[in-house]
């Protein structure tokens, strides 16, 4: 088993340090590794499953004679990686989450969800010089320029004595009905008030119609706390839910505890189920996602510290009823370092200075979870940088297999999900001397890359 491991690594570490690879393969593989470069640093942010294949989103850090501007790149695959058509490029958003519209089975259009920065350096107000919104790109799929449409949710003030309010955008989730498909967008709001830079960040969900124009907006405030929310917002019957941390700031140090907000459109929360309130760590959920039956609720996934400086990190997996109650006892914690001859990991209170951290998050077919990491290298274990951590868990969260993946550069996934023949795909960044690409690779469902 560890020569087989060896081998992957040391594949993946010759396939990631070569940029070319996408019109190489002399015949289509079962599974595969595929870069996307653009002509400057591409960051990715996500991918979601289409008819014929699979759209991923990501940032590029445009060089302009005013700076450095950030686009919104969106692209398409095929079943195979292989991409159809160009780069599609967006300036003034930078992305954050993204969800293709599927009617009658086919393509309809894209909804992106991002922030929108204006910038005023004369501002009477040091708050003011950037002021966020949250804005909506909607692209249709003919990616015909004239026919995209832009909504926003911002500070419309014109009183250049006034703080504005800025608006952060966060996920977006689609809610579907009897007369079409409507999005609910997870965010965060800082109210327009003196000492703005240290005021806290409260929750903000923003209801569209199924015209996607704005139909509610709901914030929850937190006292002197702050949330961090989770990559994904999900709703259900109704019913609206997502994974946050409550984080005291002070400085570089951060303790924080696990909250499950549930709530009905335009309500207070009906249920807000909390997980180590009353001790002091760092507890930070990246990601929440549905089990593959819905009576069976969500997995999450994040990066949990005992200390609240971040060191001696782990990833951590927990489970969380339909109704948004974390099941206490569901919580599995994982030490890459545990694992360097395919043993089972260690659990927290291990000595070990890597840092391990949890990112993304999916349910499978089989009823269990495919959660996606990194591992940060250290003599023991890794090829240099960050490494893929990438972990199978059974319908309860016991240890399936686990894998690590990586080249010299750094490997950063964010976001997981299942192909219909059961192979699971990665997508995430590679970034090597500076120089940012996305990749999204294909591993079957025992975690191996191979033809």
């Amino acid at each position: 088993m560890r020569k087989s491991l060896l081998f992957i690594l040391a594949a993946s570490s010759l396939v990631i340090t070569c940029k070319n690879l996408e019109s190489a393969d002399p015949a289509p593989r079962s599974t595969f590794i595929k870069f996307y470069e653009g002509p400057y640093s591409i960051t990715a942010i996500g991918v979601e499953k289409i008819p014929g294949g699979f759209a991923i989103l990501g940032n590029m850090n445009r060089i302009t004679e005013k700076g450095i501007q950030i686009q919104t790149v969106l692209i398409e695959t095929d079943e195979q990686g292989v991409r159809k058509g160009d780069f599609h490029y967006y300036d003034r958003v930078t992305s954050r989450a993204f969800k293709p519209i599927i009617k009658s089975g086919a393509l309809d259009q894209y909804i992106i969800v991002g922030d929108s920065i204006s910038v005023n350096p004369t501002a009477q107000q040091s708050a003011n010089v950037e002021i966020y919104s949250i804005s909506v790109l909607l692209v249709p799929k003919s990616f015909e320029k004239e026919k995209e449409k832009r909504k926003y949710i911002r500070d419309l003030s014109t009183d250049s004595t006034k703080i504005r309010n800025d608006y952060f955008a966060g996920s977006i989730g689609l809610t579907g009905n009897s007369t079409g498909t409507g999005a609910v967008i997870l965010g965060t709001f800082k109210e327009g008030i003196t000492n703005q830079q240290n005021a806290p960040e409260e929750q903000l969900l923003w209801g569209l119609d199924t015209d996607f124009n704005n139909d509610w907006e709901t914030r929850y405030p937190l006292l002197t706390n702050t949330y961090s929310n989770a990559k994904s917002v999900h709703y259900r019957n109704g019913n609206i839910i997502w994974a946050s941390a409550i984080a005291d700031v002070q400085g570089d140090f951060i303790s924080s505890y696990l909250a499950i907000p549930f709530v009905k459109e335009q309500s207070v929360p009906i249920n807000f189920s909390q997980f180590k309130e009353t001790t002091s760590q760092r507890f930070l959920p990246k990601d929440i996602q549905p089990a593959s039956s819905p009576e069976f609720g969500y997995g999450v996934v994040g990066t949990y510290s005992e200390a609240i400086d971040g060191s001696k990190s782990n990833l951590f997996f927990l489970r969380v009823t339909a109704d948004g109650t974390i099941i206490k006892g569901s919580e599995r914690y994982f030490d890459a370092i545990g694992t360097i001859d395919d043993s089972t990991p260690d659990i927290i209170g291990n000595e070990s200075e890597i840092i391990d951290t949890g990112d993304a998050i999916t349910s499978t077919s089989d009823g269990g979870f495919l959660l996606a990491g990194t591992l940060t290298t250290n003599p023991a274990k890794g090829n240099g940088g960050k490494d893929l951590l990438l972990i199978k868990v059974n319908s309860v969260g016991d240890l399936v297999w686990i894998k690590t993946m990586g080249g010299i550069g750094d490997e950063q996934p964010v976001a997981v999900t299942e192909a219909a023949n059961g192979d699971i795909l990665v997508c995430g960044t590679n970034n090597l001397l500076n120089y940012s690409s996305i990749f999204l690779m294909r591993i079957d469902k025992n975690g191996e890359l191979k033809n």
